[in-house]
C-alpha cells in the first residue's frame, strides 16, 4: 500500500509587527513564527533536503527598527484547519510584540508574494523645528522634479540612481511642537525599492531623528 501525499494548503496571515520587536532582523522574526507555530501545532509543511525547513514566505521584509501594522506572511499546511481555532492557538503561542491579525487561505499555486508586491505605504513621525511651510514647500520642490539623484552602494561599488520613479505620494500631515507627520508611497519589491530613510535624506532630514511605520503592502491586482 502506497502512502498518501499529504493535502497542502497555502494560508496567508496579515500581521503586525510591534516597537517591542522592531529591532530583530528578518531571520530572527521568521524563526520566532517557526517557534509559534509549533507551539501551537500547525501542521506545517517542510521543504526537502538535508537540512528541512518550514515552507514560509513573507511579502517583505522590514529594515531594522521599522514597524508594520498590516504585513504578510505565507505557509503552507498538510491540513485544512478551522481558522476559528488555530487563530487563537497562534496569537496565544506569538512573542510579545508580533500580533496576528487574519487567516485566508489562498490558491497553493498562485504567484508568490514577492512576485506580486509592487508598493508599499509608510507613515513617518520625525522630530523637527522646521515650520510647516518650509516642510510642505521641501514635499512640493520633490515631487514636481523628474529626477532625484541620490547614491546607492552594489558590489563594494558606489553609483548614482533617479530614485524619483519610485516614489509615488508624498504628503505632509501635521507639523508642530516639534514634531512632523510625513506619509509617503513608494515603490517596493523586485520591480523596484525605495526605502523611507531615502525619501527623509532627499527632504533634507539627514541629522534627524525619526520613526518610521509600514501601514500596508500593495499587490499587482
Amino acid at each position: 500500500m502506497t502512502e498518501q501525499t499529504p493535502t497542502r494548503h497555502r494560508l496567508r496571515f496579515v500581521f503586525a509587527k510591534k516597537q517591542a520587536v522592531k529591532y530583530i532582523g528578518h531571520l530572527d522574526l521568521m524563526l520566532a513564527w517557526e517557534r509559534a507555530l509549533r507551539r501551537a501545532r500547525i501542521p506545517l509543511a517542510y521543504s526537502q533536503g538535508f537540512n528541512p525547513r518550514p515552507k514560509m514566505q513573507v511579502a517583505s521584509s522590514l529594515p531594522l527598527g521599522t514597524i508594520g501594522t498590516a504585513e504578510r506572511l505565507d505557509i503552507i499546511v498538510t491540513e485544512t484547519l478551522d481558522f476559528d481555532e488555530i487563530i487563537e492557538r497562534i496569537r496565544q503561542a506569538l512573542p510579545v510584540g508580533l500580533g496576528l491579525i487574519s487567516i485566508e487561505e489562498v490558491a497553493l499555486k498562485s504567484p508568490a508574494l514577492q512576485h506580486l508586491l509592487r508598493q508599499a505605504d509608510y507613515t513617518i513621525n520625525l522630530e523637527t523645528e522646521l515650520p510647516e511651510p518650509d516642510i510642505s514647500s521641501r514635499i512640493e520642490q520633490i515631487m514636481t522634479q523628474e529626477e532625484l539623484l541620490q547614491t546607492r552602494r552594489r558590489r563594494k561599488r558606489e553609483e548614482q540612481i533617479n530614485i524619483r520613479p519610485w516614489l509615488y505620494q508624498l504628503n505632509l500631515v501635521s507639523a508642530q511642537d516639534g514634531e512632523a507627520t510625513i506619509t509617503m508611497r513608494v515603490a517596493n519589491g523586485q520591480h523596484g525599492n525605495l526605502r523611507p530613510a531615502e525619501v527623509m535624506t532627499a527632504l533634507g532630514f539627514v541629522e534627524n531623528r525619526f520613526t518610521v511605520e509600514r501601514n500596508e503592502l500593495i499587490f499587482e491586482a
